[in-house]
């Protein structure tokens, strides 16, 4: 028999409006920084807006960034909770658009 081995589930890109807390268990999201509070970030993907709950310091208003989350199903709704916050300031955003096939 194989020891058991822990799989982590892949980081889905998405938009935040399409995140579906019943499917969705990690999502990478690509925005910008709007608003900065005790242990969150707001962040506005251009298409809408989501609160993201992190112990990190990375992420202040304007930054341009990719978050990995975890999706946390609430009664109504749900939270994301940041795994990883990573600087996109260097990333030419027309360029990843169309490469992207603009998402």
């Amino acid at each position: 028999m194989e020891p058991f081995q822990f799989k982590r589930a892949a980081a889905v890109s998405k938009n935040i409006s399409d995140i579906n807390p019943e499917k969705d268990i990690r999502v990478r999201i690509l925005g910008r920084v709007i608003d900065r509070g005790e242990g969150v970030i707001v962040v506005d993907d251009g298409f809408s807006k989501a609160e993201i709950v992190t112990d990190s310091d990375k992420g202040n208003a304007g930054d341009a960034v990719r978050v990995i989350a975890r999706v946390l199903p609430l009664e109504s709704g749900y939270e994301l909770r940041a795994e990883i916050i990573q600087d996109m300031s260097k990333l030419d955003m027309e360029l990843y658009k169309k490469a992207a096939g603009s998402r």
